[in-house]
């Protein structure tokens, strides 16, 4: 007989969440498709892709894509894929190219996916074959604030009619002058999707990073802020003023990112999978890339002034990676973080989380979590506390 109790925490409904909605297969595969494929998935900045040819490659709720800028800066997006007999056409990450060209029977195509050309095309004479009806499908794409997005959906609603005013939070910031990445890191961590969301998002866990608690949490501002919550389950912090001094970190007043505070810190979740983490001086943008219940790809992203002196991007350089890496010590922690969660959620030995933190909206407020679960409940048609089944009708 178990020693572990599968009754129910005694807090509200909306208050605990069943954890078997990050380690069930059956559930991980309907996200793939009642939300990753009807949302507006951050696939990269505009900088990767910032010239004629340019193409970065990228997942999406399982599917291989890819962003490409044509000859005349138009940008697309479309299935990583040959028509032809489903071979993956572009092999590197990024790159620079002239087409496309499918490595297995050398078919071409256009950087918008157009066929261009067949080997051997004598031998389609009399078939029916078109080459007119062998384009590499594509899917939307739009910008916003040197960020690209890239939706599935053909009928979902545009992407600023789905970010919604949750944008404001980072429009200064990212949309002001022109941006580019300086670092970008990834890697595959054993833990599901929405744990790292989650660890991203809230910020009662603050106290487990040692640089934090000497810096985050030294200053009164911290917790004086509030949670906004935005349709679509996006959601922002306010912005805070950290104490770096007192971390022995060093005043990150100078140099400071457009719509910034001197020293500031603010948190911007767009739904599902995107966070933009701005500390006054650089940002960090995540993107999570779903690879099964236990397995996750996490990209970091640093973003930075494009063309600024040597010694500024230096600065940038080094305030990013003291504290997110790839080897800085915040993600380190994190990741004993959700690993450790996940092998005991896998083996059932912890059968719920409790998100029942309320504090007015303040920052450790479990509320943006909260939120966050009923707009998966409303897209998934599941309960987040009883996941297994559909909700009743």
């Amino acid at each position: 007989m178990s020693l572990i109790s599968r009754d129910k925490p005694k807090v509200a409904e909306t208050h605990y969440l069943d954890n078997r909605i990050f380690t069930d297969q059956s559930i991980f595969d309907d996200e793939r498709h009642r939300i990753f494929e009807k949302v507006w998935n951050f696939a990269c900045h505009e900088s990767e892709v910032a010239g004629p040819g340019d193409f970065r490659t990228v997942t999406v709720a399982g599917h291989p894509m890819i962003v490409t800028r044509d000859r005349d800066m138009k940008l697309h997006a479309m299935y990583n894929s040959c028509p032809h007999r489903g071979q993956r056409i572009a092999r590197q990450e990024c790159g620079t190219a002239r087409s496309l060209q499918c490595f297995y029977h050398l078919w071409n195509f256009g950087l918008d996916g157009t066929l261009r050309q067949v080997t051997r095309p004598k031998g389609y004479e009399g078939t029916g074959f078109d080459v007119k009806d062998y384009c590499i499908p594509s899917v939307r794409v739009d910008t916003i604030c040197g960020l690209v997005f890239v939706c599935l959906d053909s009928e979902a609603e545009t992407l600023e009619e789905y970010l919604g005013d949750v944008a404001q939070h980072f429009r200064a910031t990212l949309g002001t002058v022109p941006m580019e990445v300086f670092i970008y890191h990834q890697a595959v961590f054993k833990t599901n999707w929405k744990l790292w969301n989650d660890n991203n998002s809230e910020l009662y866990h603050e106290y487990m990073h040692y640089l934090n608690r000497n810096t985050n949490l030294k200053g009164e501002s911290f917790f004086n802020r509030t949670w906004r919550m935005y349709r679509n389950g996006h959601n922002a912090v306010t912005e805070s003023e950290v104490a770096y001094e007192a971390g022995g970190l060093g005043s990150r007043d100078q140099h400071r990112l457009p719509g910034t505070k001197p020293n500031g810190f603010s948190l911007t979740n767009l739904f599902p999978d995107t966070v933009v983490n701005c500390r006054s001086t650089i940002i960090r943008m995540d993107r999570m890339v779903p690879l099964g219940p236990g397995a996750t790809l996490i990209e970091w992203r640093g973003i930075g002034v494009k063309g600024e002196p040597a010694e500024v991007r230096e600065m940038r350089e080094r305030h990013f990676t003291e504290i997110w890496g790839p080897c800085g010590r915040n993600i380190t922690e994190d990741q004993i973080a959700v690993e450790t969660q996940w092998l005991a959620m896998s083996a059932g030995s912890a059968p719920y989380t409790v998100l029942a933190r309320e504090e007015g909206g303040r920052p450790m407020d479990d509320c943006n979590l909260r939120a966050y679960y009923q707009e998966w409940a409303r897209r998934m048609d599941r309960e987040p506390n009883a996941p297994l089944a559909r909700r009743a009708a």
